[in-house]
Order: C-alpha cells, then sequence, then structure tokens
C-alpha cells in the first residue's frame, strides 16, 4: 500500500508539472492500481478508496483550472 501511495503521489506531481498529459495520467494511475497485491484487508480497502477519490480529485481540479483543451 505504502508503494502504491508513493507511486500515485510522483504521478500526480508529474501531472501537475506538465509532464504527463491527462490521459497518460490515468493510465499511469490505472497501472499503478493494477500492480496492487491482492487480498487488502477491509482497513486497506477503505484507505485506498480514500485515496483514489482524493487523486481523482485534484486530477479534475487541476483539468478544471487548465480550461477546455484548444479548439473545444
Amino acid at each position: 500500500m505504502e508503494v502504491y501511495k508513493k507511486e500515485t503521489r510522483e504521478i500526480i506531481r508529474r501531472f501537475l508539472n506538465h509532464q504527463l498529459s491527462f490521459p497518460e495520467c490515468v493510465a499511469a494511475l490505472d497501472a499503478a492500481f493494477v500492480g496492487l497485491p491482492k487480498g487488502l484487508t477491509d482497513e486497506q480497502l477503505a484507505e485506498l478508496r480514500a485515496l483514489m477519490l482524493a487523486n481523482n480529485d485534484e486530477v479534475m481540479k487541476e483539468m478544471e483550472r487548465r480550461g477546455p483543451p484548444p479548439g473545444a
């Protein structure tokens, strides 16, 4: 779980610094999720859900701040 947290923090950091596009960010977050070990406890699942929602919120706020894509 700690590895996932570190990976996702780095992914979000890179996205916020314009080193990853939105699709690249989403793909990287998905890949980090797939890499989680199986058999997480209920407590770990609750922590994971909260972290995923927070990550999603941060990415969506950044996308809102950036505005619509050119030509949209």
